[in-house]
């Protein structure tokens, strides 16, 4: 499967297996939030990364595979089928989780579903 990651400015991707991949996703997310603390703190860590480290496919591969993770865990379960993580939907979840358009919706479990 092919995850990728759209940043505006740039766009990475990676190609890998969807067997084993859920477990590893999960894995790298939770282990850089315990190190970050918080949420949002892990996502711009990964995000770092990228940008940082544009010329290391593994530094890449590492980063798209915790917000895949991030992804996984906040937004909605990963499927075994191609993916782009667009961050100008991500990234409004960080700055403001709940969101100001739920506070009278009946559909504010559906709000951020993408």
């Amino acid at each position: 499967m092919k995850i990728s990651v759209d940043g505006g400015s740039f766009k990475v991707a990676i190609e890998t297996e969807y067997e084993g991949l859920i477990a590893e996703v999960t894995d790298i997310f939770q282990t850089t939030l315990k190190q970050a603390k918080s949420n949002d703190k892990a996502v711009l860590r990964f995000l770092q990364i990228i940008i940082e480290h544009r010329e290391s496919d593994d530094a890449i591969g590492y980063a798209v595979l915790g917000l895949l993770g991030w992804y996984n865990e906040v937004i909605g379960p990963v499927e075994d089928k191609d993916i782009e993580l667009n961050l100008t939907k991500i990234l409004p979840h960080l700055i403001n989780p709940a969101g100001d358009l739920t506070a009278t919706s009946d559909n504010e479990t559906n709000t951020f579903k993408h």
